[in-house]
């Protein structure tokens, strides 16, 4: 279970709804996903974010227990929303929505995640709405993700309260576009400021830093225990490390390992697949 109410956020960010919460919309064309859990099933919607489209959906295909694959087509006019069910039996909630678009089956919300290790991570944050502070045709998964960027992928996934009214005691956040994204952040606790004057919103992030705010901002029912001989040890980092290769959230596989080094900036496209990871593992 996660913190602050994690096991029902989980639930919210992911469209695995109880109730009828929707994520915010998706910041480039394509579709919007929600679902809620009735009786038994998962109903998923998908909402068409492209102009005087409607939508429907072609197919349901859940994969391996944690992913749903959910192809669609655009129609001319017709409703703007699709929905269809799977039973529960199909699925380990919380699970992972990747939409795919059978008009355009090269379509990306972003041009340059697609055939990156990146992909699938990406297009699940993008339809949940979780890269809505982004804009434009490119993710540009290989750039150093800065804090305040981090900080308000963070704050949307998690649902929490932003407040653009409130004031910061940072000199470098009060006129900053990721103002009410660190605010919310800092005061959960979930990352700390430079120090008492400068939160420093366009540093890079390291991989150390990464994988404690992950572990800061999710607590888990499920943990193995694995060997990755890069990990040092007896560092303010290490436990932090281990936690997120012990839960899969980063892996010997992934490209970051083979030259993995905790203290090196950690990528966006590398931290898109740790969090989209955190919010469909248990």
């Amino acid at each position: 279970m996660k913190k602050y109410n994690t096991k029902y956020i989980f639930v919210l960010i992911l469209s695995l709804l109880i109730s009828g919460f929707s994520v915010q919309a998706a910041d480039a064309n394509g579709v919007k996903v929600t679902s809620r859990y009735l009786e038994g099933k998962y109903q998923i919607t998908l909402t068409s974010q492209e102009k005087n489209k409607g939508i429907k959906i072609v197919a349901v295909s859940p994969r391996n227990g944690k992913t749903v694959n959910v192809t669609y087509s655009f129609t001319k006019g017709g409703s703007t929303s699709a929905s269809a069910s799977i039973d529960e039996y199909m699925v380990i909630a919380p699970f992972r929505v990747i939409t795919t678009n059978t008009d355009n089956l090269s379509f990306r919300p972003y041009s340059d995640i697609i055939n990156t290790e990146y992909d699938e991570y990406v297009r699940h944050l993008h339809d949940a709405g979780i890269t809505v502070a982004f804009s434009g045709t490119a993710f540009k998964p290989k750039n150093s993700i800065t804090r305040a960027e981090l900080a308000s992928m963070l704050a949307v996934a998690l649902n929490l309260k932003l407040d653009t009214a409130a004031k910061t005691k940072y000199g470098d956040v009060e006129k900053h576009w990721a103002k009410k994204y660190i605010n919310a952040v800092v005061g959960k606790g979930l990352m700390k400021a430079a120090n008492d004057k400068a939160f420093k919103p366009d540093d890079k992030v390291t991989v150390a830093e990464a994988c404690s705010i992950i572990s800061k901002s999710f607590s888990f029912k499920t943990k193995s225990e694995g060997v990755y001989t890069k990990i040092k040890k007896n560092q303010w980092y290490t436990e932090s490390v281990q936690n997120v290769f012990n839960l899969k959230i980063l892996t010997p596989q992934d490209s970051i390992y083979k030259t993995f080094k905790e203290t090196n900036s950690i990528s966006r496209g590398d931290f898109s697949m740790m969090l989209s990871r955190a919010l469909s593992t248990y």
